[in-house]
C-alpha cells in the first residue's frame, strides 16, 4: 500500500485562482437535499435555489428511474451483472433543463468553511478499511476546493477504467458541440432507388411517434409520416419501394475487435451506426429490455413499416421494404427530417444508464466536428487531443473506444480527477455534473448506499468489467468538505457484486470521516 501523500502540482493554483471557481463545487453535491438524516447543516437557499433542487435533481432525477416512485421501490438485484442500469422510462418533456439556471445559482449552497480532513488521519481510516478488505484497491481523494491531495495510493497508475471512459467522451463531446446541439434523421427519395433513411447521429430514435416527451423526442412515425406527404404523388399505385438506411456518416469498423462475442450478444453493445431506436433497444423501454442487435437494421425495418402505414392510411396500396443498410448516399435531397433531444439531454440519459452505444455514437460525432475520422481510431485520438488541449496529462492515457467496454484502455485515477476540476473552471462542461448518478437514487447508483448520509450525497460515474470496476465522482465529509474521489478495483473476476460492495465501503469510510484536525 503507497502512503497517503499530497501533491504540489495540484497545490499549483494560486488563491486567486481557486476563488473564481469555488463557487461551482457544488455542483456535484447538490443531492444532498434528498439525503435525510445529514448532521451537517447548511444556510437555507433562497426560492430560486429550492426550485432549481427539487426541479432539476429531485423529482427529475427521480422520475428518470420510474415516474412518482420512491428509490426503495424502483430497486433491481445486486447481483444483476449488467454493465448499464436498466433503461428509464422516458427522458423528461422538452426544455426542462436549465443548466444555465442551476450553474448561477450553485454558489449559495456551499459551505467553503468547513475544515479539511488531515490526510494522515484519512489515510489511517482508509487505510484500516482496505486492510479488512479481500479485493485490491487504488484510490486517490482530492479536496475539491484547494485541489489538494489527501490520499493517493496508485493515482498516477495506468488502470482499465471500465465505463468511467465516458467522463473523458463527454468532454470531448461538449468540447467539439454545444450542449444545446440536436442530431437530424433525414429521409430522402429518388424514383430509381427509393427511400432512404439517413442516419445523423441520433440514437435514441422512437419507433413510433414523437410525444416530445418519449425517448429522444425523435420518431421514426414522424418522419415517414412527412416522408409520405413529401412523395406521395411521385409513387405509383401497386408499387414495392426499397428503403435503404445510409449509414455512410461513420466509417468502419463499426465493432471493435476488442470487444467479445458475449458483449455483442447479451446486450452491452451492436454495431455503431450513426442512427438507432431507443438508446440500443428495440421498443419502448416500458414495454421491452430487449436489445438491438443491428441498429440499422431494426430502424430501417420499424421506418419501412411505418412508410407503408402511411401509404395505406392516405388509401394508397404502396409497400415499403426494408433493403438493408449502404454505405453509399443516395445524392437525392432530403424530402423531411426530425431533430433529437439536445445533446446535453442526451449525455444525462446516457452517463446515468451507462449507455455504451450512445458514447460510441458521442464520441464519433466529436471527431466529426474535429475534422477527423468518425470511427474508433478518430474520435479516441479526438479525445486524447482536447485532454490535452485542457491541459490534462495524457502520458498514461490510451483509449480504444468511447464507452469503456474494452478491456485494452487505460487511465488514471488522477486524470479522472482532474476532469472534475475542469468541469468546474470551465462553463462548456459543468452540464455533465447533472449526468453523474446519485447514491441511493438514479441510474447505476440507484440501488447503491441507500441510507443516510450517503444517499443522495455521493455522486459518482460508475464502471464495471470484469477485470476491473471503477467509481469516481465526489462526496461531503461528516465536517461539510466537498471532496473528489476516484476508485478502481481488480481481483473480483467478474464479482461484480463484491467488487461494488468494497467500493462503496471506501466510500462510506470517506464521507463519514471528517478527519479534521
Amino acid at each position: 500500500m503507497m502512503a497517503a501523500k499530497s501533491s504540489g502540482r495540484r497545490a499549483r493554483t494560486a488563491a486567486s485562482g481557486r476563488h473564481r471557481w469555488l463557487p461551482w463545487i457544488l455542483g456535484l453535491v447538490l443531492g444532498l437535499v434528498v439525503g435525510g438524516g445529514m448532521t451537517w447543516v447548511y444556510a437555507p437557499p433562497n426560492a430560486d435555489v429550492i426550485r432549481v433542487q427539487s426541479a432539476e435533481w429531485v423529482h427529475h432525477m427521480r422520475n428518470l428511474v420510474t415516474p412518482g416512485a420512491s428509490p426503495s421501490s424502483t430497486k433491481t438485484s445486486v447481483d444483476d451483472p449488467k454493465i448499464y442500469a436498466p433503461v428509464p422510462l422516458a427522458l423528461p418533456p422538452e426544455n426542462t433543463s436549465d443548466h444555465d439556471l442551476v450553474a448561477d445559482n450553485l454558489d449559495q449552497l456551499i459551505n467553503v468553511n468547513a475544515p479539511i480532513p488531515e490526510p494522515g488521519q484519512l489515510a489511517i481510516a482508509l487505510d484500516e478499511a482496505v486492510a479488512r478488505l479481500t479485493l485490491n484497491h487504488r484510490m486517490l481523494v482530492v479536496d475539491a476546493a484547494t485541489g489538494r491531495a489527501l490520499y493517493d495510493t496508485g493515482g498516477q497508475d495506468p488502470i482499465v477504467p471500465a465505463s468511467t471512459l465516458k467522463l473523458f467522451t463527454a468532454i470531448s463531446a461538449l468540447h467539439h458541440l454545444d450542449t444545446h446541439h440536436r442530431f437530424t434523421t433525414s429521409a430522402s427519395y429518388d424514383p430509381t432507388q427509393g427511400v432512404t433513411l439517413i442516419g445523423g447521429g441520433d440514437g435514441l430514435l422512437s419507433n413510433g411517434a414523437s410525444t416530445g416527451e418519449t425517448v429522444g423526442y425523435a420518431g421514426l412515425a414522424d418522419l415517414a409520416n412527412a416522408t409520405w406527404e413529401a412523395i406521395e404523388h411521385d409513387v405509383p399505385q401497386g408499387d414495392v419501394v426499397d428503403v435503404r438506411v445510409d449509414v455512410s456518416r461513420y466509417a468502419e469498423p463499426f465493432v471493435h475487435p476488442s470487444w467479445t462475442e458475449g458483449l455483442m450478444t447479451s446486450g452491452w453493445v451492436s454495431p455503431v451506426y450513426p442512427l438507432n431506436t431507443w438508446g440500443g433497444f428495440v421498443a419502448d423501454p416500458q414495454l421491452t429490455s430487449d436489445a438491438v442487435a443491428d441498429g440499422a437494421a431494426y430502424a430501417g425495418a420499424a421506418f419501412a413499416q411505418r412508410l407503408t402505414e402511411a401509404a395505406t392510411q392516405a388509401g394508397y396500396d404502396v409497400e415499403f421494404s426494408n433493403a438493408g443498410r449502404t454505405m453509399e448516399p443516395s445524392g437525392a435531397e432530403p424530402v423531411a427530417s426530425v431533430r433529437s433531444a439536445t445533446l446535453g439531454e442526451q449525455l444525462q440519459f446516457a452517463m446515468k444508464q451507462s449507455n455504451n452505444m450512445l458514447f460510441e455514437m458521442f464520441g464519433r460525432e466529436a471527431a466529426l466536428a474535429a475534422e477527423a475520422s468518425p470511427d474508433f481510431n478518430g474520435s479516441t485520438t479526438t479525445t486524447l487531443n482536447t485532454l490535452q488541449e485542457l491541459g490534462l496529462n495524457v502520458e498514461h492515457l490510451h483509449f480504444v473506444d468511447n464507452s469503456g467496454l474494452s478491456p485494452n484502455s487505460r487511465a488514471t485515477l488522477d486524470a479522472t480527477v482532474q476532469l472534475y476540476e475542469h468541469m468546474l473552471t470551465e462553463e462548456p462542461y459543468r452540464p455533465i455534473f447533472q449526468t453523474l448518478t446519485i447514491a441511493g437514487y438514479d441510474g447505476t447508483m440507484r440501488n447503491r448506499m441507500t441510507e443516510a448520509p450517503y444517499s443522495g450525497v455521493v455522486r459518482s460515474k460508475t464502471g464495471t468489467l470484469d477485470i476491473a470496476s471503477s467509481n469516481a465522482g465526489s462526496t461531503v465529509t461528516a465536517d461539510g468538505r466537498t471532496l473528489w474521489f476516484a476508485i478502481n478495483t481488480t481481483g473480483a473476476d467478474g464479482d461484480y457484486a463484491a467488487a461494488r460492495t468494497e467500493q462503496d465501503h471506501l466510500a462510506e469510510v470517506l464521507t463519514d470521516c471528517g478527519c479534521s484536525k
